[in-house]
């Protein structure tokens, strides 16, 4: 009898054993069933509203559709150019605008026949913003959602940095909620003003997709923006990658169609700056192909989500705006990591002329982070850095200690490799020289002076006392290849009698230039073959050069305050 119970017991267990697989099994069949209907529902939904979209983009009409230009007239231009200062673009125009408006497909033929993988990694696309106007926020993530395949588009995050504009709020979350009830959309929100650096690390650290897409909150992406990008990316997931920015008119809001591309630069003032492709990136290449670029813009970039992370993400040290593009930009070349645009992903921005909010405590933060930048990352180059912001030798820009131990924990490259390897074009005033410095006139003790001009632009060089040192806008150097020059701006001769411009560096025969250390005559050759003398004849402070015939007088001597060689 004891046997027999002892029976019963085991089978009594094993059919409750039996009976509770049976449960679970069927507990989790039926919830994941119904989740992965779920997940169809949406995708389906995502799919047919992304291609009625483009069934019907190419049909609109109206204002701005198209990408075109909107022109206002009698009292809603006057008002739309009394708010200009404060929203540093046309709102009025904008606002006339559909929020989902059409714009035009500018990439180049030969982008529409390149074909992408079908497996790519998902997108977050992260769009931070502080007070930014109702109607380009809006139309960025419009164009984001509307021209990305649902397939591949993960979620767009609208992080608000504090924003205190009153649509910005419930109006905002009310819209967002209508417009994608299938959860695309999220608004993430600050609980007190972080500044972009750490708005951005908070968007990149609730994003859940594969790749981080970071965009402006200004912006309208294009036809084919996103495969590009991500394919990229899943072919080489240490690389940081751009899509080309077309211009949108701030004053018109007219998308541009002009179509080409360049690649980045940087002053050694630490400010980002547009080059043309180098002529070695042309050669056995297609258009098509991605292009290395030693640094980006910075509001518009994609990186694989881990890469970001591991390769140190932003400096959290660095604050508020400025400086955090051209340091992810030398860090990941220098860290293993490469930098390209992408020339079939194009997207649109409003580029603005001021920006229309304040910085949380009115500081110098592109400086201050500036000298984060050059105290880690650029070793001795940093000294040129100084050179322009002499103001900023001696101020306290923080704790370092991180990033340096991140810079050895990576076994990143030298400066100088990025430069010889990276950007080989790039002009190093005290290197390769024949001199440099001030170009001083010592009889009058005046000195070469941009006079603060904006060297984007053409102009006749000045002159100015000599500042020993003290002012950037006196730092010239005589090339190994003879050129008298700036960082990326040539002095010109013209003409006997004629002012000296400073213009682009061309390499042409009239930006040729001789010093006699002994004779102190720095001599230029006009196109015709004449040689003409570096002459400052009368003029006095915020005056100007000019290139006479040599004649031995005391305007025309003239030293440098460095010489590298033998002239």
């Amino acid at each position: 009898m004891p046997r027999l119970c002892g029976r019963r017991k085991r089978l009594d267990w094993k059919i409750l054993t039996v009976l509770a697989l049976v449960f679970v099994t069927s507990y989790f069949y039926y919830n994941f069933s119904k989740v992965s209907v779920n997940d169809e529902e949406i995708l389906h939904l995502r799919n047919k509203r992304f291609m009625e979209y483009r069934e019907k983009e190419g049909k609109r009409e109206g204002l701005g559709e198209k990408g075109r230009a909107v022109t206002l007239q009698g009292e809603e231009k006057a008002l739309a150019d009394s708010l200009f200062k404060k929203e540093a673009f046309n709102i009025i125009a904008s606002d006339k605008i559909a929020l989902d408006r059409s714009i035009p497909d500018v990439r180049d033929s030969r982008c529409r026949e390149v074909k992408y993988p079908k497996e790519l990694p998902t997108a977050s696309v992260i769009i931070i913003f502080h007070n930014e106007a109702w109607s380009p926020l809006l139309r960025t993530a419009h164009s984001v959602v509307n021209r990305s395949p649902p397939r591949y588009l993960h979620e767009v995050i609208l992080l608000d940095d504090f924003s205190d504009r009153p649509e910005l709020g419930s109006k905002l979350h009310d819209y967002v909620a209508k417009t994608w009830p299938d959860g695309i959309v999220k608004i993430i929100r600050t609980k007190e003003r972080s500044g972009l650096i750490r708005a951005r690390l908070a968007g990149a650290k609730a994003a859940t997709g594969d790749v981080l897409i970071f965009l402006d909150s200004h912006c309208e992406t294009n036809t084919g923006w996103l495969e590009p990008i991500l394919s990229r990316i899943k072919e080489f997931p240490n690389s940081v990658v751009c899509p080309i920015v077309d211009a949108i008119d701030a004053h018109t809001l007219e998308y541009s169609k002009n179509g080409g591309y360049q690649v980045g630069g940087f002053s050694w003032s630490l400010h980002f700056t547009w080059r043309d492709v180098p002529s070695r990136d042309l050669v056995h290449r297609k258009y098509t192909d991605p292009v290395g670029s030693p640094t980006m813009a910075g509001g518009l970039f994609a990186a694989d989500r881990k890469f970001f992370f591991e390769i140190g993400a932003y400096d959290p040290g660095m604050d508020v705006w400025g400086g955090e593009n051209l340091e992810i930009s030398f860090r990941t070349w220098m860290c293993g990591g490469k930098l390209e645009f992408i020339p079939c992903s194009r997207v649109g921005h409003i580029f603005r002329a001021s920006h229309p909010y304040t910085f949380p405590g009115n500081k110098d933060t592109h400086g201050i982070n500036s000298m984060r930048l050059a105290e880690v990352w650029m070793d001795e180059y940093k000294r040129l850095f100084y050179t322009h912001r002499k103001d900023l030798l001696g101020q306290d820009y923080g704790d370092i200690s991180e990033r340096v131990e991140l810079r050895k924990r990576l076994n990143c490259k030298s400066f100088k490799w990025f430069l010889d390897n990276v950007y080989p074009e790039k002009f190093i005033p005290d290197e390769n020289v024949h001199a440099w410095g001030m170009v001083r006139n010592p009889p009058s003790n005046l000195c070469l002076d941009t006079l603060q001009k904006d060297e984007k632009t053409v102009f006749d060089m000045g002159i100015y006392s000599c500042q020993n040192g003290a002012s950037a806008n006196e730092v010239f150097s005589l090339s190994i290849n003879d050129e008298l020059r700036r960082e990326e701006a040539c002095l010109t001769v013209v003409s006997e009698g004629g002012r000296v411009p400073l213009e682009s560096c061309t390499g042409a025969a009239n930006q040729k230039w001789k010093h006699d250390k002994d004779k102190l005559i720095i001599t230029g050759t006009t196109s015709g073959g004449q040689v003409l003398c570096l002459d400052k004849k009368n003029e006095k402070n915020n005056g100007h050069v000019y290139t006479e015939k040599c004649n031995g007088k005391e305007s025309q001597k003239w030293t440098f305050e460095h010489y590298l060689d033998n002239v």
